[in-house]
């Protein structure tokens, strides 16, 4: 039996979860469990590349609101890859309180200049590949922040450099002149299942904007101003039309900076990561998949990470069990999974299962996986 799930938000990581439920299948001898925790290249990313055994490493960087920390990224020694997990150095997670954006928040003052610098510190390793996972971020500056780490330089009308991403709708140069130069050598791929463009009413600004502090009366302005990044860059790299590509609106934007200042692949988040897990040879004579996440709704199933595990399986005819938190997926739902078990289907108090999972899922494992 193959364990392939992802992370409980908020209560366990992915290899807490997988863990839980080899102890409570472990008083089932005739089972045999292979655990792989995998991600979809947002929050929990960087603990799954530490179970595979990549090493952590950090640097200083800038956060998404000024403030300087200590990021990280995964290091695969091996093949000289990186993996960065766009969220440690501009996340959300790094501005809420208790789960929430301040009042004061500023959607517009928030830069993705970290990510640049974590890109450098991989870099500075030595790294021939960069896998950056597009999620989670509190950003819409079109990656204006992560050029800038770069050495790429914004220049308004009159020749004056633009540094403020709130000053966004006054650039109209990129001076590329500065660009690190070990960009050019090095294989990057965008790692996200966003599919949303740059612009416009399915954009950046106007879908996630306002998820970050964007306020409604902002979005018409702000959109015109990632415009106003683009267009400039896309000029001085010699590009067309990427700001209109399938993820350039990952991220607040991070996606389109990733492909026309960086050269970078668009790739399925899901789908690298369980590439990079090796999940395909682990399936190889496996006879049941389980997989799952906290919470089971109608976002599971376009590209999240239990339904990338699923659709490999369903390729080898081999059945899937979703373990979740909570399932919300209506019942007349078409999902591929075989059967969907819930941690209250065992633990009916949900704050037992948020405060104290692991022990709930290692019953639900005992009691129900093999029923």
């Amino acid at each position: 039996m193959l364990l392939a799930v992802d992370k409980f938000k908020g209560t366990a990581t992915a290899a807490e979860v997988a863990g839980a439920l080899a102890r409570g299948l472990a008083e089932h001898p005739e089972v045999q469990t292979v655990q792989v925790p995998v991600a979809d290249g947002g929050d929990g990313t960087l603990q799954v590349c530490e179970a595979l055994g990549w090493r952590l490493r950090s640097a200083r960087v800038t956060g998404p609101d000024g403030a300087a920390l200590r990021a990280r990224f995964a290091w695969d020694e091996p093949r000289r890859r990186a993996v960065i997990e766009v969220a440690e150095a501009c996340g959300m997670r790094l501005l809420t309180r208790d789960g929430e954006l301040p009042e004061d928040a500023d959607a517009e003052t928030a830069t993705s200049r970290g990510v640049g610098q974590l890109v450098l510190a991989a870099l500075d390793a030595g790294a021939e590949e960069v896998v950056l996972g597009l999620g989670g971020s509190a950003t819409t500056d079109a990656g204006f922040g992560m050029a800038q780490a770069l050495g790429v330089r914004f220049l308004d009308g009159t020749g004056e450099p633009v540094a403020d991403p709130r000053r966004l709708a006054e650039v109209a140069r990129a001076d590329l002149s500065g660009l690190d130069a070990r960009v050019r050598s090095v294989r990057f791929v965008a790692a996200s299942d966003v599919t949303n463009p740059l612009l416009g009413p399915d954009g950046a600004a106007a879908v996630f904007g306002p998820q970050k502090g964007l306020a409604a009366e902002r979005i018409e302005p702000r959109d015109a101003a990632l415009g106003r990044v683009a267009a400039a860059v896309e000029e001085a790299a010699g590009t067309a039309d990427v700001a209109d590509r399938p993820g350039a609106g990952a991220a607040g934007g991070l996606g389109f900076m990733t492909l026309a200042l960086l050269g970078a692949r668009y790739a399925s988040g899901v789908q690298t990561f369980l590439d990079l897990a090796g999940v395909d040879d682990l399936l190889e004579g496996t006879d049941l998949v389980v997989t799952g996440e906290g919470k089971l709704d109608e976002q599971t199933l376009r590209g999240k990470a239990p339904a990338g595990v699923a659709g490999r399986a369903a390729e080898r005819g081999i059945p899937v069990v979703a373990v979740c938190g909570q399932n919300t997926l209506p019942p007349s739902t078409r999902h591929p999974f075989q059967r969907i078990v819930a941690m209250t289907d065992v633990e009916p108090d949900v704050r037992s299962c948020l405060r104290n999972p692991l022990p709930v899922l290692e019953r639900l494992a005992r009691e129900r996986l093999l029923a």
